[in-house]
């Protein structure tokens, strides 16, 4: 039997970030699958309590490193506010009409079930039950792992894992929270069900198009297509990342193309040996980090982000042994950026030292000249300005 996959929806605030596909491990955990299968589908209605369902949920206790939790049904659901009720509540499909009528029960945590599979928490992105602390008190919340955690070894129930959507767990976990784990901004399930093969998993915030053979984590310690100690396959996949950005750059997706390249720069940051470890690597990994650099700004020129673009040239050029053309491309569209920005001296500076690294390009002429006939219009419309005051 195929193990069931589910998808959670998730949005931060006003944001749509992207999908979470999760396999669920039917035969290990059987009661666990079942409850959250019907969870995510939103099958099962009961008295007092109406559709048990984790759409509209949010997620209450965001931990680093740790993990990151929701399901609390019952005060999780609707409205986002903090309060000493979220995170205590709970039903499962396994609550019976008897436990919901009675008022003897401390927490809202109805339909507690069995523990299973209370297995060993030694992978990030396995999803599992929490629970109140005692054996068998499973209901609806569970949680991702984010990291290892070896403290848990036997104390929950495992039931599944995450299988596609690294980075959007990534992104609910690096959001802002308070001192007790509440997300400062409302991180949401807005829609979950059942997934197969065909369906698609957006993703908002980075880009997941495998064009050009990407097919690498957002996040590269979350990877596991290659040895992350050898450092040439590494090299390798970071120049992969960075070729799939200049096929979309080709086809001007220019937002895409910025994603993945920076993507790529992740990467580099990640895995760039040092010199006396591995000298050729190093050496292929800065040259690629110089062309990534370059990349990036054209983007953000294209993008009509000239702050980014200046900002990213800068970076190149504060960076040691730059080839003179590399330098040369660098001044250029740096004093491009600045141009656009009407900042025509720093546009011409950039220009000029633009024709001292590379001398034979005949266009870099035609732009200084530009820059410095408007500069010169400037000068005299300050001085006729300046004169029809005192006039």
């Amino acid at each position: 039997m195929e193990d069931t996959l589910v998808y959670l929806d998730i949005s931060i605030g006003e944001d749509r970030i992207g999908r979470i596909v999760c396999q669920l491990f039917d035969e290990k955990a059987p009661k666990a699958v079942k409850n959250f299968i019907s969870l995510c589908t939103g099958d099962v209605t009961v008295d007092g309590v109406g559709e048990l369902t984790l759409k509209g949920n949010i997620y209450h206790r965001i931990i680093r490193n740790f993990m990151i939790q929701c399901g609390d049904i019952i005060y999780g659901n609707g409205k986002f506010e903090k309060s000493s009720q979220i995170g205590t509540g709970g039903c499962s499909i396994y609550a019976t009409e008897q436990e919901l009528g009675s008022d003897e029960n401390q927490l809202k945590c109805y339909g507690l079930f069995e523990d299973e599979n209370m297995g060993e928490f030694t992978e990030p992105f396995l999803l599992a039950m929490a629970n109140t602390g005692n054996p068998n008190s499973n209901s609806s919340q569970f949680f991702i792992t984010v990291a290892p955690q070896p403290h848990l070894n036997g104390k929950h129930t495992i039931f599944g894992k995450v299988l596609y959507g690294k980075h959007v767990v990534r992104t609910i976990e690096n959001s802002p929270v308070d001192s007790d784990g509440f997300p400062s901004s409302c991180v949401k399930i807005d829609d979950c069900g059942i997934w197969n093969d065909s369906m698609d998993v957006p993703l908002y915030n980075a880009c997941n198009n495998t064009i050009g053979g990407d097919i690498y984590e957002e996040d590269p310690n979350d990877d596991i297509n290659f040895d992350p100690e050898d450092s040439s396959k590494a090299y390798e996949a970071t120049n992969t990342i960075k070729e799939s950005g200049t096929l979309l750059f080709k086809q001007k997706d220019y937002q895409n193309a910025l994603l993945k390249y920076k993507k790529s720069l992740k990467y580099v940051n990640e895995f760039i040996p040092e010199m006396e470890v591995n000298k050729d690597n190093c050496i292929l990994f800065t040259v690629l980090k110089m062309k990534l650099y370059l990349n990036i700004s054209l983007v953000y020129f294209n993008l009509k982000d000239n702050d980014n673009c200046i900002t990213y040239t800068t970076y190149l050029l504060d960076m040691e042994n730059v080839p003179d053309l590399d330098q040369a491309k660098a001044y250029y569209r740096r004093g491009n950026a600045y141009f656009a920005k009407k900042r025509l001296e720093e546009a011409l500076n950039d220009y000029k030292n633009c024709q001292l690294k590379n001398p034979s390009d005949k266009v870099i002429n035609d732009k200084i000249d530009l820059v410095e006939s408007q500069i010169e219009a400037q000068k005299e419309k300050t001085k006729k300005n300046i004169a029809k005051f005192f006039s």
